[in-house]
């Protein structure tokens, strides 16, 4: 996978040209405020850059594997109000996920993710 230059050098950018296309009715304020908030310092927004950059779908599946970064910001675009971002949805059961949890790069919902893994499995 190529990285673009831009996921690099302005991963907020990259990124809420990637939720606008997604999401053509959300402005982009908004969507750059909220990346403000979920996104963590630069390092972690250029991850985020470039995890959806390499795999835009995931901001209309909501399907993971993901990063944690990356479930938090389809969360909060829900919460602000996008119908064309997909929440994030467990991996296990294929519930809606309301709060992240994760395990091995997978989002899960409550109940499944405190379900013991098979041991022999």
């Amino acid at each position: 996978m190529t990285t673009p230059a831009e996921a690099v050098t302005d991963p907020v950018g990259t990124v809420v040209s990637l939720v606008t296309a997604a999401d053509p009715a959300l402005g982009h304020d908004l969507v750059r405020r909220i990346i403000e908030q979920v996104g963590g310092g630069r390092s972690k927004r250029r991850r985020l850059a470039v995890e959806l950059a390499g795999n835009p779908s995931v901001l209309t599946t909501g399907r993971s594997p993901a990063s944690r970064v990356a479930g938090d910001l389809l969360l909060a675009l829900r919460a602000a109000g996008a119908t064309g971002i997909s929440p994030p949805w467990c991996a296990d059961c294929g519930r809606r996920v309301t709060s992240m949890q994760r395990r091995g790069g997978h989002w899960y919902c409550a109940p499944c993710f405190v379900r013991p893994e098979d041991p022999g499995g």
